[in-house]
Order: structure tokens, then C-alpha cells, then sequence
């Protein structure tokens, strides 16, 4: 069969969940192919391929309209043609099926269940009661999904098919590699979707699973060998939980068999002086560390981050004292705060002394604690469809007024800029963030980050035409963030 996978757009992090289920498809024989909304020409591409199958794998909330939209478009023009969702969003909301003209969704891990779907389909067969697929049929006789447990080992998966997004896409020019060697999180943030998702498959396999050492070395060998690579990004939520024989042997044997810097994210109260040393020995050049609220009770009662000011600042302080960049999120407009909290948040990165930092706005995802927080204090409506893909938009709670959201919005880019020129704070927080000039912050937000990724987070060496390139590509790519939703969704189709 031809399969075609459905992306918004291609930013600079390998989409490894397409890559992953286009490697699982092509062992079992099917062509796999990419259209990139953000390309525009859907209609065109979806004729030009004649797929059997369209998916949109990795839907998050947010996005999904993109994707339900072009899922309306190729509906009305390709009678017949079979289209499956995938991600968070469907996972959280598997009722979605019941109102869209999709044939099924895939709720959870999709390792198992994708191969099981494709063969049905392809002999013609039931997907009624495949374990992870939701249907409108069995979807009416089973309300809860049916869930399979969860994969145990994960060195059996196939090495991703970066192929597939790099013959097509600005990615294969751009030689940073995204990579994970792990599944899971056990932390309970109540902003993010991990503790749901934990509970889903309470019982069900082990919260956190890792490749072998050699498993993660042989396949970042095949990908070094295969395409143009300078900088190794590890994406998982937490890279090293601990001081452990996994971490040792990775020490040994990745500077002496991969040998390139890589970056890699941590919590703030897991990270001490040997781990950050063993790191670094290996080739670590940058780490992300998430503040989340400078405000102590944000930050551990609201958004359940379970760590003190002092794991904190000791933590950023060990990098500060090994030279190693620190790359920080913090998020601003958390319901039920204030503005004055938002300024606590900029103050704790600046005495950390934070390289690069980035501070979006709060918006829901549906059925976190957090979400469900602010839906039952009044602060939301419940309306998830209404949520732009941007983090740096107006905020969608109604406990701010349409002044608050303009300031938050200048806090979330002048913030950035801060980090990198500390004297700017004061006339920041006191005027520039009253002020209605978005605009022309996005612009300064724009510049700071493109020089401080390239120079200190991501370093890498470009030509200058490849580096102009860069620019204007990375340029469009934030502007496309920022359009207002309902222009930005006419101009994928």
C-alpha cells in the first residue's frame, strides 16, 4: 500500500514519530511518502501520490485543526480514501472520532498497533478489534479504549526513517540530528500530559523504558554514516535520571564511536556535579533545564514541579561553573497568577544566568490536572478547538484581561531578550511590555534566539549561503507560528 503521512510543517526537531511508523511500514513492505501542509498544495500532492492511506500521526492540541481540516479536504475530493490520526490530541480525546469524518484513530503507543492496522486494511480485513484503534463502530461498544500493554524493550524497533523527511524537507540540509533513547516520564507536571498518559497504562508495562547503550550507538552510527550530521540533540524528557552503569558505559563508548557534541534535557533536582561531568566528558555542549515558575508556589502546588528554588539555582550554577549553556523553559500566564508572578519567573532565569531561554504562554491540553484546574475555577471554557498552535499567542483564560494578555504576550519575547542583555530588564517590566508594539518584539525575540541557538545552544559551522538560507527559512517558519489561525489554515490546503 502507499501511505501518506501529514505533517503541519517541518520545524528544526526531527518529527521522530513519523519516522518511526514510515521505518515500521516499509519492513512490511509498503511505500511511505510526505506532504507538509505549511507547503500548501494539498490537493495537488494527494493526486499526485494516489495513496491508499493518509495519516496524521503525531496530532497535537493546538494543531489538530490543521490537520481535521485538511482531513475535510481530502474527504470531499478522494471518495473512498482511508485516513488515521494519531497523537496526543486523538489520545485525549478519542471521542473525536464520533464527530470527524476520520476511519480511526490510534489512542497510546502506536509501535504495535500501526503494523496491526496496516495489515487489516491491506487484506481487506476487520480493525474493529485492533488494541489502540478506536472506530465509530467499536467505538459504540467499547466507550473506554482498549489499550495493550505498553512495549517492554524498545531496541527491537526499527532505526527511524529519516529519509522519508529529509529527502523532502529543509531538514536535510540542516545537519543537527534529533534522537531518543528512552519512552516515559514519571514526573507528575500537571501541565503536561505524561501523568494522564501514566495512568492510561496503569499496570499496564513500566512507566520508563531505554534503549542498550549499543542499541542507541549502532543506529546514531547507521544515521552519522548515511547523512551530512554536526550536533546530536537527545529529545527525551530526561535524559539521565541517575549515576548509573548505563550512563558509564555511554560515557565510554559514544565520544570513542560517534564523537560529536550533543545536547540533551534533565530536571533541575536530578542534575550534580559527577552526572554533569560524565556528560560533558562525553560530549555535552549545551542542557535543557525547565524552571517552569520562579514563583514557589506556582511552581510546586499549581504545576506539581516538586523542586526548590535552591535545586534550582544550584543546578544552573553547576553549569555556569563547567561553562556548559543552559537552555531554560518558563511559562508565563499560569492560571491564576498574576503579572507580578511572570516578572518572579524572568527574575529566577536572570539570577541563574540562563543562556537562552524561551517562555510561552500556558494553554490547556486536554485532561491534565491543569486543564481540568482551570476549567473548574472559571478560567477556561473547555473549548480546546479554539487554541492556536503558537505558544506566544494571547492567552486563552478568562482570568486576565485583554491588557494582561498584550503584556504577557511582550513579556513571553522580551524575556528572551533579557536573558541576553540583563540591563534591559528594568525598562522592560516597568514600560516596553505596556507598550502595543508585538511586532516589533517578535522581531528582537526572533533575532536574539537565531543568534544565541546557533552560537551557544546549537553550534554548528555553515556556509553563508546556507546560513542566509537558515535565516530566511527559520524567519518564515516563526512567522507561520504567529499568523492569525483561520489565515494560516486557508493557506495548507
Amino acid at each position: 500500500m502507499k501511505i501518506l503521512f501529514i505533517v503541519k510543517d517541518i520545524e528544526y526537531i526531527d518529527p521522530m514519530g513519523v519516522m518511526l511508523l514510515s521505518a515500521i511500514s516499509k519492513e512490511r513492505g509498503h511505500q511511505t511518502y510526505l506532504h507538509v501542509l505549511s507547503d500548501g498544495n494539498l490537493i495537488e500532492s494527494v493526486k499526485r501520490i494516489t495513496p491508499d492511506i493518509v495519516t496524521f500521526a503525531s496530532t497535537k492540541t493546538g494543531e489538530h485543526r490543521y490537520y481535521l481540516s485538511a482531513n475535510a479536504t481530502i474527504k470531499n475530493n478522494f471518495k473512498g480514501l482511508i485516513t488515521v490520526m494519531g497523537g496526543p490530541h486523538p489520545t485525549f480525546f478519542p471521542e473525536i472520532i464520533e464527530k470527524e469524518d476520520i476511519d480511526a484513530i490510534c489512542v497510546g503507543e502506536g509501535y504495535d498497533a500501526w503494523p496491526e492496522l496496516l495489515e487489516a486494511l491491506n487484506n481487506k480485513g476487520d480493525i474493529n478489534n485492533i488494541p489502540n484503534i478506536v472506530t465509530k463502530e467499536n467505538r459504540v461498544k467499547n466507550p473506554v479504549p482498549i489499550i495493550r500493554p505498553k512495549r517492554r524493550e524498545i531496541d527491537s524497533l526499527p532505526f527511524l526513517d529519516r529519509g522519508l523527511i529529509y529527502k523532502n524537507s529543509r531538514l536535510g540540509r540542516f545537519p543537527m540530528r534529533s534522537f531518543m533513547v528512552g519512552r516515559g516520564c514519571p514526573f507528575y507536571c500537571t501541565y503536561c500530559f505524561n501523568h494522564i498518559y501514566n495512568t492510561m497504562y496503569k499496570g499496564l508495562g513500566p512507566v520508563h523504558v531505554r534503549m542498550s547503550v549499543d542499541r542507541v550507538i549502532a543506529e546514531l552510527k547507521d544515521m552519522k554514516n548515511r547523512y551530512e550530521t554536526q550536533f546530536i540533540k537527545f529529545y527525551d524528557d530526561i535524559f539521565v535520571f541517575r549515576d548509573d552503569g548505563w550512563l558509564d558505559e555511554f560515557v565510554e563508548k559514544y565520544p570513542r564511536e560517534i564523537g560529536m557534541p550533543f545536547h540533551c534535557l534533565t530536571r533541575a533536582d536530578l542534575l550534580t556535579e559527577p552526572i554533569l561531568l560524565k556528560l560533558k566528558k562525553a560530549g555535552l555542549r549545551s542542557i535543557s533545564m525547565s524552571i517552569e515558575a520562579g514563583n514557589a508556589f506556582l511552581r510546586e502546588k499549581i504545576l506539581k514541579r516538586k523542586m526548590t528554588e535552591e535545586d534550582i539555582i544550584k543546578a544552573f550554577e553547576l553549569c555556569y561553573k563547567h561553562d556548559i549553556p543552559t537552555f531554560c523553559n518558563t511559562i508565563l500566564a499560569i492560571p491564576g497568577s498574576s503579572i507580578k508572578e511572570d516578572i518572579e519567573s524572568l527574575d529566577i532565569n536572570l539570577r541563574c544566568r540562563v543562556t537562552f531561554g524561551e517562555f510561552p504562554i500556558f494553554f490547556p491540553y486536554p485532561k491534565t490536572e491543569l486543564a481540568q484546574y482551570a476549567i473548574d475555577n472559571g478560567y477556561f471554557d473547555g473549548n480546546f478547538d479554539k487554541l492556536h498552535m503558537s505558544y506566544q499567542s494571547l492567552s486563552p483564560l478568562e482570568c486576565f484581561t485583554g491588557k494582561e494578555k498584550l503584556m504577557q504576550v511582550n513579556l513571553s519575547m522580551l524575556a528572551t531578550v533579557c536573558l541576553w542583555q540583563p540591563w534591559l530588564r528594568n525598562i522592560t517590566v516597568k514600560y516596553l511590555i505596556k507598550l502595543p508594539l508585538s511586532g516589533l518584539y517578535f522581531l528582537l525575540y526572533y533575532a536574539v534566539k537565531a543568534y544565541l541557538v546557533k552560537t551557544r545552544i546549537y553550534p554548528m559551522k555553515f556556509s553563508l549561503s546556507n546560513t542566509l538560507r537558515n535565516i530566511y527559512e527559520s524567519f518564515v517558519l516563526e512567522k507561520f507560528k504567529h499568523l492569525r489561525e483561520q489565515h494560516a489554515q486557508k493557506e495548507t490546503l
